[in-house]
């Protein structure tokens, strides 16, 4: 799935990569473990870090999924380019450390993503997951987490990527649109395919109801996604994502 650059891959082992396949084991150098600190006995659950750019309700969905049992994860950090974001406030009632990371405050794109990967690395984040995240995610945040950032599209990709997928779809007036979560790479929009689900769009619709329909359908689809990620019943060749039962 392409080169790996040890100079940006953390020194803990990356498990969501190498458990599907998109790294090989032997690519991740791991610490020396001292004789006297035992490997925990019980596995612990996927640590997860969360993008958002606005109210956060893909967000809450998660939270909601965890809280319920249905997703054997846990969210370590969320964080968003913009400060007033209500899913921040989401966050923070659900005890999760939420942080606001300003694109203006380092000068430049390059020190805004460094910024993100910093934070996630000091969360011990093993996915990524961007839920509503309007920017482009950074290469150094990619190559720091090969094949493990995924991101949640409200359109059948490869058809309508962009931001406004949503509203391109209705006004081409397609019959069925829908919901895809991908594991994203450098080229927006284009990563392997993790899951899709369709949305029907009816005559009587309009863009307000298509939104929610699709809205409704991303607060199922991506902690069912995560889940997948989390039981580790991936594994990537070439493009396409085999899912084990």
């Amino acid at each position: 799935m392409g080169e790996i650059h040890r100079d940006v891959v953390p020194p803990f082992l990356r498990r969501v990569g190498v458990e599907t396949g998109f790294i090989e084991a032997s690519a991740v150098e791991l610490p020396a473990m001292s004789d006297d600190i035992e490997p925990p006995v019980e596995p612990q659950p996927l640590a997860i870090g969360v993008l958002i750019s606005g109210s956060g309700s893909n967000l809450q969905a998660i939270i909601d999924a965890i809280a319920d049992g249905s997703l054997d994860a846990r969210i370590a950090v969320v964080i968003s380019n913009k400060e007033a974001a209500y899913g921040l406030e989401r966050a923070r009632k659900a005890g999760i450390p939420a942080t606001h990371i300003d694109p203006a405050a380092g000068g430049d794109y390059r020190a805004y993503n460094h910024a993100i990967r910093e934070a996630l690395e000091r969360h011990g984040v093993e996915l990524v997951v961007m839920a509503g995240y309007m920017r482009l995610l950074g290469t150094e945040v990619l190559r720091a987490f090969p094949g493990a950032v995924i991101n949640l599209h409200p359109a059948l990709l490869p058809a309508f990527p962009g931001a406004s997928a949503i509203r391109d779809a209705f006004e081409y007036g397609v019959k069925v649109t829908g919901v895809t979560v991908h594991f994203a790479e450098e080229e927006f929009d284009r990563g392997p395919i993790l899951c899709q689900e369709a949305v029907r769009i009816d005559e009587t619709d309009t863009l307000e109801t298509l939104e929610k329909n699709i809205h409704v359908v991303e607060h199922r689809l991506l902690p069912e996604a995560i889940g997948l990620v989390a039981a580790a019943r991936l594994r990537f060749e070439g493009r396409t994502i085999h899912i084990s039962e």
